[in-house]
């Protein structure tokens, strides 16, 4: 045996396999242990979470304010335990209830946690207000922002709101502090009729919003947008004469149309025309521009441009002497002079009215007549040259409104203000 032993191969074999056992013993001390003496040790472990902060109180008489809505809630353990804890259904509250209305500084509380678990709430207490809860009915009230940018030619009318009244629940003193329940509706650059859903919000005297509960929470607003506009030509009438031994040749305008503006669609739909622009050529003897002030319809609230040029061109009158010397000047002859001349109170007619049937105009029946041609020829015109008409032969029973047509005589025109008028049939 000695001498095996001082064999260097031998002593190498034995003292790994000694090693080899050596590793193995500690290897299975390590490892996970059947028997009941053996015990695991988890590390210590820290960690913050996040929870909803629940209120405890009879929300049927009181109303809670300055609750903060999370608290952070600091876990120290195991950390085989605050894995546990944060798959478990837990809480943090606070209690308020047997307290009477106040002020109070409450200890935030946890449940639901391990209980090897050290669990501590940030912050530890929170103060809060209880107060006893009332409810009270505020008219509405709506403000209508951008009313002073209304698109050109239109206005507001007057809004509808439903409902008019709500329901306003919260603590009783600030309930007591509301000035106005109120909404905003914006009406810039609006051009037709306004219809929202309008959120409400409740405000002091200071103009602070309020943290209260308002039943309905929005409410119905309509808005009409009344005023009207749209575009007619314009048309210029001379009034005089040129000097002896001139005429005119032409009349040109800054602006050929106007846009007329009217406080609702039935006023504007009866406005057709604009009267002709009234220039007096008396004496003129070359071009002559003239600023003529855009007359403004008959119901009508606003003319644009309010002004136009008028430029009258002005040439030597063609003498029959001259036109038989200069071939090239033909056998036209002088242009005439044209004038308008305007008729108040023409009476209407009514014709086609059916046998039995009754008709009546709404009021006056009778229209302004503006007649326009050769001066000489609107000069003698009278009033019984001119007949209006109105035909209600295609009109039912009730109010109505007709077409007024006028008749002057060969080479004339004429316009009627209005061109329609309110009938009653019966």
């Amino acid at each position: 045996m000695d001498k095996l032993l001082r064999k260097n191969w031998l002593v190498k074999i034995i003292s790994f396999l000694i090693a080899l056992m050596l590793y193995a013993i500690v290897s299975a001390g390590e490892g996970p242990s059947t028997s009941p003496s053996s015990v695991v040790v988890s590390p210590t472990q820290e960690m913050s979470v996040t929870e909803k902060l629940n209120v405890i109180y009879d929300s049927n008489k009181y109303v809670v304010s300055g609750v903060p809505q999370q608290v952070s809630i600091h876990l120290q353990g195991a950390s085989n335990l605050i894995l546990k804890a944060r798959l478990m259904n837990k809480s943090a509250y606070i209690d308020l209830n047997g307290m009477k209305p106040g002020t109070y500084d409450v200890k935030v509380q946890t449940k639901g946690f391990p209980s090897d678990l050290s669990v501590k709430s940030t912050p530890k207490v929170v103060r809060v207000t209880l107060q006893k809860k009332t409810s009270k009915e505020f008219p509405v009230a709506i403000d209508e922002s951008g009313k002073d940018k209304m698109g050109t030619g239109y206005k507001v009318g007057d809004l509808s709101v439903s409902p008019k009244t709500v329901t306003v629940t919260g603590g009783e003193e600030v309930v007591n502090s509301i000035a106005f329940v109120k909404g905003i509706v914006n009406v810039k650059n609006a051009t037709s009729d306004i219809n929202q859903t309008v959120p409400l919000h409740a405000y002091d005297n200071s103009g602070d919003p309020l943290n209260v509960v308002i039943e309905p929470s929005a409410v119905n607003v309509q808005i009409p947008i009344t005023g009207l506009s749209k575009t007619l030509s314009l048309q210029a009438a001379t009034t005089g004469n040129p000097a002896k031994g001139y005429t005119i040749s032409s009349i040109d305008l800054s602006s050929q149309k106007a846009t007329v503006t009217a406080p609702d669609a039935k006023t504007l739909g009866s406005i057709t025309s604009i009267d002709p622009l009234s220039v007096s050529v008396d004496g003129l003897k070359s071009d002559q521009t003239f600023t003529v002030s855009v007359p403004v319809p008959n119901g009508a609230t606003l003319v644009s441009p309010e002004k136009v040029k008028v430029t009258v061109h002005i040439d030597k009158s063609v003498t029959p002497s001259s036109a038989s010397t200069n071939s090239s000047l033909g056998s036209a002859s002088a242009v005439t002079a044209s004038i308008t001349k305007k008729f108040n109170n023409v009476p209407v007619n009514l014709v086609g009215l059916k046998n039995g049937k009754q008709a009546t105009f709404d009021s006056g029946g009778s229209v302004d007549v503006s007649v326009t041609g050769d001066a000489s020829t609107v000069d003698s015109l009278t009033s019984g040259d001119i007949q209006a008409i109105a035909d209600v032969s295609n009109l039912s029973s009730g109010d109505n409104n007709v077409a007024v047509s006028v008749t002057v005589p060969d080479g004339l025109n004429a316009i009627c203000n209005p061109k329609t008028l309110g009938v009653t049939i019966s």
